[in-house]
């Protein structure tokens, strides 16, 4: 019963929040930021600066582990494409995810059940030809063994390669510049694979470690997430 009571107030809220006049990225993401995640939140620079940059007609975006809670990032790029009069494509291997955006976006954002490498290998190309924004955001690192969320990350970044073009941003949640955005209880975990890897774990980790031979690569911003944006085709 309380789950009910919770999916109706979102979806209230979301059809009050519909009718609101926006007329920029900055409007965007305030309102976002502010009614459905935090308004300082970890993640809002890169997010910023990755919408600024695909912010013309028809932006395409996709986004691999469907988000409706921390940065809730499908119903930013919902609303983005809105705007935008573009397509938004999400897939989690995890059915209740897109469940809990229930009547909370619009009909051109798209909702897939599948493994996300999958879903970039088999299913996109039937979808669309190009992409103006990769957000990455499945498999949940797991601080005290990283290794196959960055492994998962990286089969990711393989299997969009070929939708790559000059101008595309690619963005990584949970991929931390510094040891600071990781909980001290980790952080003698988190320095073995460094010391191993060359790099902090995250999502993003081997995905950095291959951007280093890319030379079309542009990372544009590194916090918590880490913005990247292409120069040419790779």
């Amino acid at each position: 019963m309380r789950r009910i009571l919770w999916i109706i107030k979102n979806i209230l809220k979301y059809r009050a929040l519909k009718l609101k006049k926006i007329q920029s990225i900055e409007e965007l993401l305030d309102t976002h930021f502010n009614n459905w995640s935090e308004e300082n939140h970890i993640n809002r620079n890169g997010l910023s600066l990755a919408l600024n940059e695909i912010c013309r007609n028809n932006p395409i975006v996709v986004e691999t582990g469907t988000s409706a809670y921390g940065t809730d990032s499908s119903r930013l790029f919902d609303a983005l494409v809105r705007l935008f009069s573009g397509s938004f494509y999400s897939v989690d291997i995890n059915p209740s995810t897109s469940k809990r955006l229930i009547y909370q976006h619009s009909n051109r954002s798209h909702f897939y059940v599948d493994d996300s490498v999958n879903f970039l290998t088999n299913t996109l190309h039937k979808l669309t030809n190009k992409v103006d924004l990769f957000y990455l955001d499945s498999w949940d690192v797991d601080w005290d063994s990283p290794l196959e969320s960055a492994q998962h990350g990286l089969a990711e970044f393989k299997a969009l390669e070929r939708y790559i073009r000059k101008g595309t941003i690619l963005v990584v949640d949970d991929t931390p510049a510094t040891i600071e955005y990781i909980p001290k209880r980790f952080h003698k975990n988190v320095l073995k694979f460094q010391d191993k890897f060359g790099i902090l774990p995250g999502k993003g980790a081997l995905i950095i470690k291959e951007l280093k031979n890319i030379k079309s690569a542009l990372i544009l911003s590194h916090e918590y997430n880490i913005v990247v944006k292409f120069t040419d085709e790779i």
